[in-house]
């Protein structure tokens, strides 16, 4: 978690362009319909260097195993090693400034070997404008005494011990570098060690992203090791001469950092307790800052509890990147679940470290109740009083009938002497195989110092065969104001297969107006204002692809080749009023890692959806990478999604992400 109000303007461009970039180029990816990876957490269970050298392997791409087919269809090609290659040309438009035409190249491919693991390569070039973001990897390399290997050269996610990727309370952040990266890892002592270094930076540019580097350098290393039920791990990063400015003037600003990340976890079945402490100096502050915060959960039959404490230092960061600061506080928190019903609720009690006068609290809870197999009633709210106040509490309704699935809902907020009333009608309609359609219309009224009159929006979803291997999918919206402030967007795109291995897709995103937003709505940060947004955007971008992949890949993943296997689809979305159930205004989230049991990973498309498969059959685990989601964005307490797989069908599955802090 964490909101820093004074983010550099660099820095907040970065964040715009990284949203839109995950928006943009999970549309590319639309019609290949999700990417697999190779990359494994850190805590996976290396494959076994036996006879079978493809057990619980997953490179980018590569299909399941094929039907047989007859006639002039595509054969898949079976023999050899698994492997896979993508090639892209891609032409299009900035969406910001001049809109000025761009092309580009992206090539990715891999490749499972027996003894040496799986080599992969990703590549984003645009020569005419002098960027590219290149990145190796080896995965899965078999070393002596047990042990296995994962490097990276190129753009790289600094690595952090598997322990301190888990959920948490309190956010600590993490950087892209230009550099390089090495884990290893031993599943039989329970040993995890790592180290990576480079240059700072992020990805920006359209419609091919390329690596901007910002002065200094980052380095880091790591190391867990498990002791039965406890693990330990511990993470320091030093950075010399960095900047979060693109082009810093001031010798201030440039910083030298000491940051260091301790983790302690005992586990087993019923209960867990992790204790966490962040260290960390630079030249801006002159001294030493710390953050301690000790979380436990324990279970009891199908209820979950939580406890925690929290004493964040001010200006706490983590190598000149803002956390949760000045604060100290105690927090509860607990769910439960049944056939009928399902509750949850969470409370914090915080005080500022330097104003002592200032404390206060922050209470949210829903529930839902199955009444029926066609009707689903829920209710919940939120209240602040700390740093400001501020309160919602929502309603809703939830019917499924021969056309489809209706929510019906009505919610009330108010923030910072704005009070919004709306009431919401969305519809999930039953169409044919291959088509999709939502739609949703949403009405109420504003009122305060800022804004006061009525307020109506609708949207849209859909997906649609226009054709012979041809797929039209997308999404509009547009939300207007009695004071005439509106906004509207799109997100279009157009694939046509044109054969087994090449595709052409048209992209189109589009918006336009003023909207009014608000920052995120924090526990541990004061409500802020609320502001109008310029959305003005418009750009557009063709792909040419090539993909073909082979080998053979009969062991399901997590299984093996007796047990036959399932598949998993699912979307990740944008859950702005926290139902659990996607509604037509609620988008999909592109480009967002998840990740099943674990150990195998996929990245989402332009609609947030992604697919495993080919999976061994039982009671499998998803979870979103919260890191890869869009700020203020998070799964929260709803890390991870248990899914029944059974051999030859398909479960679906809807993962929702909500703002921090109940927004």
């Amino acid at each position: 978690m964490g909101y820093e109000p004074s983010i550099p303007r660099p820095a907040l461009r970065a964040l715009r362009w990284a949203a839109f970039l995950s928006i943009a180029l999970g549309c590319a990816s639309a019609g290949a319909q999700v990417r697999l990876v190779s990359a494994k957490p850190a805590d996976a269970d290396p494959a076994p260097a036996t006879a079978s050298a493809y057990v619980d392997r997953v490179i980018e791409g590569l299909a399941p195993e094929a039907e047989e087919s007859t006639g002039e269809e595509h054969q898949y090609d079976r023999a050899g090693w698994p492997r896979f290659l993508r090639l892209e040309t891609r032409l299009g438009t900035q969406p910001f400034g001049d809109s000025k035409r761009s092309a580009g190249f992206s090539a990715a491919g891999a490749i499972v070997t027996p003894n040496h693991g799986t080599l992969s390569v990703d590549a984003n070039i645009a020569a005419q404008d002098g960027r590219s973001a290149v990145t190796v990897r080896q995965r899965g390399l078999p070393v002596d005494g047990g042990w296995t290997a994962n490097n990276e050269l190129g753009v790289t996610l600094q690595l952090a011990p598997s322990l301190m990727r888990l959920p948490s309370r309190v956010f600590v952040p993490t950087q892209y570098t230009m550099g390089g990266s090495t884990e290893w890892l031993n599943p039989a002592l329970q040993t995890q060690l790592m180290a990576g270094g480079g240059k700072p930076g992020w990805l920006q540019g359209f419609p091919v992203a390329g690596f901007v580097t910002l002065p200094g350098t980052l380095t880091s290393v790591g190391a867990q090791r498990g002791f039965g039920t406890w693990t330990a791990a511990i993470r320091h990063e030093r950075g010399n001469g960095i900047s979060l400015y693109e082009n810093p003037t001031r010798p201030s600003d440039y910083l030298d950092t000491r940051s260091t990340h301790v983790a302690v976890r005992e586990e087993s079945d019923a209960h867990s307790v992790q204790a966490n402490l962040v260290s960390t100096s630079s030249t801006e502050t002159s001294d030493t800052r710390r953050g301690v915060w000790v979380e436990g959960e324990w279970k009891r039959g199908t209820a979950l509890y939580g406890l925690g404490y929290l004493r964040l230092d001010p200006k706490l960061s983590w190598s000149g990147q803002g956390m949760s600061s000045d604060t100290e506080g105690v927090y509860a928190r607990g769910s439960w679940r049944t056939r009928q019903w399902s509750a949850d609720a969470n409370v914090d009690a915080l005080r500022s470290i330097t104003r002592t006068d200032e404390s206060g609290i922050y209470v949210s809870g829903s529930g839902r109740w199955r009444y029926s197999r066609s009707l689903m009633l829920g209710a919940g709210g939120a209240f602040r009083d700390y740093s400001g106040t501020a309160w919602s509490a929502f309603a809703d309704v939830r019917q499924q009938s021969e056309w489809g699935s209706s929510g019906y809902r009505i919610d009330e907020s108010t923030s910072r002497g704005l009070r919004t009333l709306r009431l919401a009608l969305d519809h999930a309609w039953v169409l044919p195989q291959g088509w999709a359609l939502d739609t949703g219309v949403a009405v109420g009224r504003e009122s305060g110092e800022n804004a006061s009159g009525r307020i109506w929006g609708a949207a849209v979803s859909f997906a649609a065969p226009a054709g012979n291997n041809v797929t039209l999918m997308g999404n509009a919206s547009t939300d207007r104001r009695e004071d005439g402030t509106r906004s509207t967007g799109a997100n279009v795109s157009l694939v046509w297969k044109l054969d087994p291995s090449w595709s052409l897709e048209g992209n189109f995103i589009y918006s336009q107006g003023r909207q009014l937003q608000s920052l995120p709505i924090d526990p541990l940060a004061p409500p802020p204002d609320r502001l109008l947004f310029p959305t003005d955007s418009r750009s557009y971008f063709l792909v040419l692809r090539y993909e073909d992949s082979a080998g053979s890949r009969s062991v399901p993943l997590g299984g093996t080749p007796s047990t036959g296997g399932g598949s998993i689809q699912g979307v990740v979305f944008l859950d702005a009023n926290r139902t659990g159930a996607q509604e037509a205004g609620e988008t999909g989230a592109a480009g967002v890692t998840v990740y099943l049991d674990g150990r195998y990973a996929v990245r989402t498309d332009s609609q947030g959806r992604f697919e495993f498969p080919f999976v061994a059959p039982g009671t499998r685990t998803l979870r979103v990478l919260d890191e890869t989601l869009p700020l203020p964005w998070e799964t929260g307490d709803q890390h991870e999604t248990r899914v029944e797989v059974v051999v030859r069908e398909s479960a679906r599955v809807a993962i929702p992400a909500v703002k921090r802090g109940g927004e």
